[in-house]
């Protein structure tokens, strides 16, 4: 009777430990597989590190797994990264994020695997220029010395000729700079070497420049030829922004261009791993916002939408599904990227 009883103790045990593997494999909401996370992103000083050390402390905090930020120059240097599954997640544009997906304007072949785990908060991004010069618009900068790309963002030229094309100029209108990245444009305009460079507002280092130029910075008025022009590059919009307590460069609402940040990932991250990262972040929104000021204005609800232009992780889509989030026009946006 004992081994009886013990036979069906143990095809009992082994029918639950199946049961366990089948959810893992699923994405059933269980732990993730990977030993270590690390996340790409800007440099120090941008908004991308400070959130991506956000979801860093997050992950170590509530799944318990070794998680870092890994700067680099910029997010079109380990885009292919993640592409390759190199870097499990990284922080990208929608722009960026459109461009390697399709292989279009910056890269030179597409990049199929790219997955999106989840929408995070939109950048405010635009020309600034010194306080005491005489510029004021767009339309001002014909002629002058402006930082139009980033060799580590290659994806911000086209947004730049969109931003300048709102003066009704294009890049051999002006004396056309290309920088390594971010913080390189800023140098320059600090230095008096550059008369205008491209930022996003609110950033540490755009307050750093502030601060060491006599009268600080201004952004500078879209141009009135076509102030709608940057909606042209997939991505990307234009929406009149509030400042804020931080906020340095303009002091009145302000029309500015405007893009999404993604948490990217790609097809080589598990299904288990995906739902609990897109779990992890949805959930925990209202702490992130608390740590991040950047995240403050974002309400929870814009994280999922519909029309996106790379497709959702497999395993975030089943985290959705249980949420009810996942609606008719996410999946038919899904099968169109996926061309099913």
């Amino acid at each position: 009777m004992r081994q009886i009883v013990a036979s069906r103790l143990l095809v009992a045990l082994l029918i639950a430990l199946l049961g366990a593997c089948d959810g893992r494999e699923s994405g059933e909401g269980s732990a993730p597989g990977l030993a270590r996370v690390t996340i790409g992103s800007n440099p120090p000083g941008t908004s991308y590190y400070a959130v991506g050390g956000g979801i860093a402390r997050l992950i170590q905090e509530q799944l318990s797994i070794p998680a870092t930020v890994r700067p680099f120059a910029g997010s079109s240097v380990y885009l292919p990264l993640v592409q390759r599954g190199e870097l499990p997640l990284g922080l990208n544009t929608g722009i960026d994020s459109y461009f390697g997906f399709s292989g279009d304007a910056v890269y030179d072949a597409p990049m199929p695997n790219l997955r999106l785990v989840i929408r995070l908060w939109p950048i405010r991004h635009s020309y600034l220029v010194r306080a005491d010069s005489s510029l004021k618009t767009i339309e001002d900068l014909r002629g002058r010395r402006v930082v139009t790309d980033l060799s580590a963002n290659a994806f911000l030229g086209p947004f730049h000729r969109a931003i300048l094309a709102t003066g009704g100029l294009t890049d051999t209108d002006v004396e056309a700079i290309n920088t390594g990245g971010l913080p390189d444009g800023l140098r320059l305009l600090t230095q008096g070497r550059a008369d205008a460079t491209p930022a996003a507002i609110d950033l540490a280092l755009v307050r750093q420049a502030g601060a060491s130029i006599p009268g600080g910075i201004r952004y500078l008025e879209l141009g009135a030829v076509n102030p709608q022009a940057p909606q042209s590059v997939p991505g990307a919009s234009v929406e009149v922004t509030q400042p804020t307590a931080v906020t340095t460069g303009f002091d009145a609402p302000m029309l500015l261009p405007q893009f999404h940040t993604f948490l990217n990932t790609s097809v080589h991250l598990s299904d288990s791993d995906g739902y609990a990262f897109a779990r992890l972040v949805y959930e925990h929104w209202d702490s992130l916002q608390a740590d991040l000021p950047v995240l403050a204005e974002t309400p929870r609800e814009s994280l999922i939408p519909a029309e996106v232009p790379i497709p959702y992780h497999a395993g975030a889509v089943a985290y959705y599904r249980d949420r009810g989030l996942w609606t008719e026009r996410h999946q038919a946006n899904q099968e169109r990227l996926l061309g099913d």
